[in-house]
């Protein structure tokens, strides 16, 4: 019997990493037209980022069917995707350090959304993946901190 807990939470990370995808792709663009062009790129790096975790999750859910859940079926903490949740602060003209910050608090919002998923879940697998996700997320979260150390003002 195929595991519905963890094709649910794969469900979510799908979910989530198509649209954090699309949210940098978005400001990538949205740079490039400003001519923030440090910004774009950063911003095209991290949709990047999120596209090997979508190739990540498929390979994990590779011959699962995952649900087809509606808007109101993801079980977001805040109501929307963790990881595209401050898109809506990004200026046409802000810093990469401004960028930074911006994707420093989605990959801990994700880092979060993974972790609560680890807790919580009463499948051994469901947890294991959950708390790889998380790992993964504060590493990313890591990287974005030194990034920022070595940013001069």
């Amino acid at each position: 019997m195929a595991n519905e807990e963890l094709a649910r939470f794969l469900a979510h990370s799908v979910e989530m990493e198509s649209e954090a995808r699309a949210c940098y792709l978005a400001l990538a663009e949205r740079m490039r037209s400003h001519k923030n062009t440090s910004v774009a790129e950063f911003f095209d790096r991290m949709a990047r980022e999120s596209q090997l975790h979508l190739e990540e999750v498929s390979e994990i859910g590779a011959g699962m069917d995952l649900p087809l859940l509606n808007d109101d079926e993801f079980d977001w903490p805040e109501g929307e995707s963790p990881e595209s949740s401050a898109s809506g602060q990004a200026t046409p003209n802000m810093s990469l350090r401004e960028a930074i910050l911006l994707a420093l608090e989605n990959e801990r919002a994700a880092k979060k959304f993974y972790g609560s998923f680890a807790e919580i879940s009463s499948d051994t697998e469901t947890r294991r993946v959950a708390a790889q996700f998380a790992a993964e997320e504060a590493s990313h979260a890591e990287q974005l901190v030194k990034r920022l150390a070595s940013i001069k003002d």
